[in-house]
């Protein structure tokens, strides 16, 4: 393993990057710090992924259009919770390019440098007079020790921050750091439908080779979680890398340096992820429904989906029923064409049914494996090589 984690680390761990979180009363009634900011004192390559949803929110709009001209030199981004900017038109896209400016200038960095992100309720336009000042404040507080506010302040239904920093080995001599924050609890669902996601990194990549890095390491970690069904309009994923730290640029991606990169990216996402998942299941229990077997990779996702979405399974898991009509209606009702006579089930370790025939279930055993906190679920088509897994959480009421 070529990483550590960074104890007591944030988005303001790797070198060369500053951030902080104040409040401006975004969130009505509340104190509580609702705009982040996080800056690097040195241009930035980037990443992104944003959300797949057809009604997409004003920051999605500008961020693309900022990143389709500009995906080497970004400084900062700009985050606000209350406000989610989507459903408000052209004022509300007005109003973000307004935030990006007015950040630029207060930053003293060029116009088309700043990105933003934007959660909260849908429909509300941004209160502007609170965002210039507070945008102003946040610039006047920015530190390198700021990242635990900044993690704070991009919340809005989630109950605590989502942050982790790690220190990677590339190979002798050669160390970076990189960090993420992120937030979400509810409008889950996989191919990045929602979360908000910042990743920071002190390496010096090449874009193209950043980029593959982050979709990839995407899709083993927050494209496999399914929480509700639902997919917000616009949340995102950035991953800057200001390129500070002492070391030659990776530009292979066969490299040793690469690999090693790559091992510490999926390790951080996968933290984060799970971190959302546990916060959004609360007192509830989280869910692994893992399919091997199938056609290919895109059918075991349809099956594994099904399962996600499948209520009766959901509600059953809720209450400690050791119930499993759920799963073998949600793997029937899934639209993947299979045999059922070689159709296999499980919960932990316990066979449920196996080549299509219910086997005889020691219901102690099966009530103890429902009643746990985290229970995960087989599905085995014996049919082909391809595989997925999905990971969601029951809700309280269900």
């Amino acid at each position: 393993m070529s990483y550590s984690i960074f104890e007591d680390g944030h988005i303001s761990s790797p070198n060369g990057f500053r951030a902080t979180g104040v409040s401006c009363g975004l969130k009505d009634g509340s104190k509580a710090r609702d705009l982040a900011l996080v800056y690097s004192t040195h241009p930035c390559k980037v990443a992104a992924l944003f959300t797949t949803n057809v009604v997409q929110g004003a920051t999605v709009f500008f961020n693309q259009a900022i990143l389709a001209r500009n995906r080497e030199s970004i400084r900062a981004v700009l985050i606000n919770a209350g406000q989610a900017n989507v459903g408000t038109g052209q004022p509300g896209l007005a109003d973000a390019v307004e935030c990006a400016k007015l950040a630029a200038t207060e930053l003293e960095v060029p116009r088309d440098s700043v990105l933003l992100m934007s959660s909260g309720v849908i429909g509300v336009p941004l209160p502007m007079q609170r965002m210039r000042d507070g945008i102003k404040r946040a610039v006047s507080e920015l530190d390198s020790g700021g990242g635990r506010r900044a993690a704070i302040a991009m919340l809005t239904t989630d109950s605590r921050p989502k942050e982790r920093a790690m220190r990677v080995q590339l190979r002798e001599n050669y160390r970076v750091t990189l960090a993420g924050m992120a937030k979400g609890t509810r409008l889950i669902s996989p191919r990045l439908a929602t979360l908000l996601c910042v990743i920071t990194t002190d390496v010096n990549m090449e874009q193209r080779l950043l980029a593959q890095s982050l979709q990839e390491s995407m899709a083993k970690s927050f494209h496999r979680l399914n929480l509700d069904g639902d997919s917000s309009p616009n949340d995102t994923v950035l991953l800057l890398a200001n390129g500070t730290a002492d070391g030659p640029i990776i530009s292979d991606a066969v490299s040793l340096e690469y690999a090693a990169w790559r091992e510490a990216l999926d390790a951080l996402t996968t933290d984060l992820a799970q971190q959302v998942v546990r916060d959004a299941a609360g007192s509830g229990k989280v869910l692994h429904v893992q399919v091997r077997g199938a056609p290919d990779a895109e059918a075991a996702r349809t099956i594994a989906e099904a399962v996600a979405r499948s209520r009766t399974l959901r509600r059953d898991c809720a209450q400690n029923q050791p119930r499993w009509e759920g799963l073998l209606a949600a793997v029937g009702g899934s639209g993947v064409a299979f045999r059922p006579d070689l159709l296999e089930l499980r919960v932990g370790n316990l066979a449920l049914l196996v080549e299509g025939v219910a086997c005889p279930v020691d219901q102690a055993q099966a009530a103890q494996l429902f009643a746990a906190q985290e229970i995960e679920f087989t599905v085995d088509l014996h049919i082909g090589s391809g595989s997925a897994t999905i990971v969601t959480c029951t809700w309280q009421g269900e």
